[in-house]
């Protein structure tokens, strides 16, 4: 073995086992409160699903400014540090200011919001109440993820670990509590479970930064620090993190115009789409981890001017994907009869749809795997935005939504074959992306003369 290859697989290691146990306990947040909340019905499920939309334009939206970290991770490879504080700077005030934006916007229009999902005006009223509380996270969370964030882009994973793992405990233990209403607290049904999110979340953030600066961690930048930026850096981050900023946000909005159009063809439907959701997250695990590690260890070769070992890299990683989604496919297709009786208490319409869906997923979980990992690992890396926001406009704009639309509202298709259509999104991206990812163009040193 030579000794490239052992520094791949050490690094590899060391980044990929905590990334993925990471998202498991990420992902657990959402199916943890989607089991509790599937026993109340159809209608709860539906609930979260409309409330998810707003926080998911949101979630993809930051994930645009936390682009910002491709940065961090380039100038921790040349062991800048001056620079790395002013890109965290940078990325924690645009963070904030978003959030911000988010939070008035939602609150004072969470209604008609939720209504654009929910046509049933109970279900709808019961939503509002659970968005009074969630949106307070977005505040939380905008500070919380950025010092994540900033750590990952390093290579730093255990604290995050340690840190969601107390607030998915915590989450559970407050989640029974008070959507049941057990161990003398009230019953509040969904609105429990959003405020055990708002707890968990608070207390994440605090055990988080209290660690980063009583232990001076890495990321532990001071208040003059934060704003030490200048005009000509923000120009030349920005350059590349605006156009992220925009593929996300289309892209965002573009699910959530999937979900109205789910929501559209019913309760049953949308909550299925939900489901989907969740369970996919879980599926995905996997390409995360390695998604992870490829933009860690790329955007450091990149950083180094070594392209032809950050070409080297991509290529072992894309092997690794593929592989990968094959045996998750299989996975799925065994486990999807036992994934379904998770959820007794939902209909047999939602179950039935939920499990060919499925299957579904199993057939195209390959392009899933690609596409993470050439994104958001790859292209990521070398600052390549601007080609993926065009890849996004076309194959979610100009392919999936219209076949979406034209299934739910023309041809009133099941829910089935409007998924379908929602799935030749990632057929279409893998197919175009594939020819970005070969011809090397995204190979980029971001921090060259910066």
């Amino acid at each position: 073995m030579d000794s490239l290859e052992w520094q791949f697989r050490r690094d590899m290691k060391r980044l990929v086992l905590p990334s993925i146990l990471q998202m498991l306990i990420g992902n657990s947040f959402s199916l943890i409160n989607t089991l509790m909340v599937g026993s109340m019905g159809d209608s709860a499920i539906a609930v979260m699903a409309a409330a998810g939309q707003i926080n998911f334009i949101l979630g993809m939206i930051l994930s645009a400014i936390f682009g910002i970290s491709a940065y961090i991770t380039q100038f921790h490879g040349k062991n800048d540090s001056a620079n790395v504080k002013k890109a965290f700077g940078l990325m924690l005030i645009s963070s904030v200011a978003i959030s911000l934006t988010a939070f008035i916007l939602v609150s004072c229009f969470k209604a008609p919001i939720l209504s654009l999902f929910i046509k049933d005006k109970d279900v709808a009223a019961y939503g509002v109440q659970y968005v009074s509380v969630i949106v307070f996270v977005y505040l939380i969370n905008s500070v919380k993820d950025v010092y994540g964030n900033a750590l990952g882009s390093i290579g730093k994973m255990k604290l995050m670990l340690v840190v969601g793992m107390i607030g998915m405990l915590v989450n559970v233990l407050l989640d029974y509590t008070l959507i049941y209403g057990k161990l003398g607290f009230p019953k509040l049904g969904i609105v429990g479970a959003g405020w055990a999110t708002l707890a968990s979340s608070i207390l994440s953030a605090g055990i988080l930064i209290g660690y980063v600066y009583g232990r001076k961690y890495y990321v532990n930048v001071t208040l003059r620090e934060i704003f030490s930026f200048h005009w000509p850096f923000v120009k030349r981050v920005y350059a590349t993190t605006l156009p992220l900023m925009f593929h996300e946000g289309m892209w965002s909005v573009g699910n959530m115009l999937y979900a109205l159009a789910f929501g559209h063809i019913g309760v049953a439907a949308l909550a299925t789409y939900q489901l989907a959701n969740t369970f996919n997250g879980y599926f995905m695990m996997g390409i995360y981890g390695f998604a992870y590690a490829a933009k860690v260890m790329v955007g450091q070769k990149l950083s180094q001017d070594d392209r032809n070992e950050a070409v080297l890299y991509a290529r072992k990683f894309t092997r690794i994907a593929l592989y990968s989604a094959l045996a998750m496919s299989a996975g799925i297709l065994i486990l999807s009869p036992y994934i379904v009786h998770l959820f007794p208490n939902l209909s047999r319409e939602v179950q039935s749809s939920f499990r060919h869906i499925m299957i579904i997923q199993a057939i195209v979980m390959v392009m899933f795997f690609l596409n993470n990992l050439w994104i958001v690992g790859l292209f990521r890396a070398g600052g390549d935005n601007l080609y993926t926001m065009n890849l996004v406009l076309v194959t979610t704009w100009l392919i999936a939504l219209p076949l979406v639309f034209a299934g739910a509202y023309l041809f009133h298709w099941p829910v089935e074959w409007v998924y379908l259509m929602f799935s030749l999104e990632e057929v279409s991206k893998a197919c175009i992306g594939f020819f970005r990812y070969r011809s090397n163009k995204w190979a980029r040193n971001l921090v060259h003369n910066l």
